[in-house]
């Protein structure tokens, strides 16, 4: 670790998540305000991960920030946050882009897979960018993940690389399931042509394309349904076909989707 690292105060939340468990890696973090944003450390006694399950919490650490006219919170160290995460992580290799920085945990995890040989993070608001600089985030990481990591102030959307790229993740987005999303993800894979993609609620938005495909919410994804429903996308996602991940999709569907009948439709 660095000398910054041993300045880092605060807490390490990986301690408040109870009866959670994870093999990832989570920095220390403080309280503090950076222009917009907030980091805060709330108490919490549980919470529900993404594919369904609840856990029993200590508490967390959660980002604030501006959304339409209020504030919201953007992230957490919670397990929905983390299991929608840990796919795209483990499938993370060779040259790595991740779109949207975050609390940064998400890239230091990239950097932290042996098979990732390069991680460029896009973030377009100085102020997150400056949030993970003073917190010295990247720097209580081993010297070698830490190396692999550049952050590049710029927007998502139109942001293009300076060579290949075997891997996107991408998590911009305030709600698992957005009206754009698919056109986001589209116009981002337009302008990088990553080999593989995983981005953040991606399993939600294959269970809208189920949905719309039927005119109605289907009890569960059929066998091959999956697989079809990704090669119509015409994106190179990150899938899990098989060992119940078409079960958990539809179990995760009912707890982090609309409840409104025909919200599929909304573009």
């Amino acid at each position: 670790m660095s000398d910054s690292a041993e300045m880092i105060e605060g807490v390490d939340p990986g301690q408040m998540l109870g009866d959670f468990a994870t093999p990832l890696w989570f920095p220390r973090f403080r309280e503090g305000v950076w222009g917009p944003w907030s980091l805060r450390v709330i108490a919490m006694s549980g919470a529900r991960g993404y594919w369904g399950r609840t856990y029993n919490l200590h508490g967390t650490v959660i980002l604030m920030g501006p959304f339409e006219k209020d504030a919201a919170a953007w992230m957490s160290i919670v397990p929905m946050e983390i299991e929608s995460q840990e796919i795209g992580i483990a499938a993370a290799h060779g040259h790595t882009v991740v779109l949207g920085l975050g609390m940064g945990w998400c890239a230091a995890n990239v950097a932290l897979n042996p098979a990732v040989t390069r991680v460029t993070v896009v973030e377009r608001d100085p102020d997150i960018i400056a949030l993970i600089e003073t917190l010295g985030v990247f720097g209580q990481l081993p010297e070698a993940a830490r190396a692999k990591i550049a952050v590049v102030q710029d927007d998502a959307l139109t942001w293009r690389p300076d060579g290949a790229v075997d891997s996107l993740q991408a998590d911009i987005w305030a709600k698992f399931v957005e009206p754009r999303k698919w056109d986001d993800v589209r116009r981002m894979q337009d302008n990088i042509d990553a080999g593989s993609i995983y981005f953040w609620g991606q399993e939600m938005e294959l269970w809208r394309l189920a949905c719309r495909s039927r005119g109605a919410l289907p009890e569960r994804l059929e066998e091959g349904e999956l697989a079809a429903l990704v090669a119509q996308t015409g994106l190179p996602l990150i899938s899990q076909s098989g060992s119940g991940y078409e079960d958990r999709i539809a179990e995760a569907s009912r707890w982090w989707t609309p409840k409104e009948d025909g919200w599929w439709d909304a573009r």
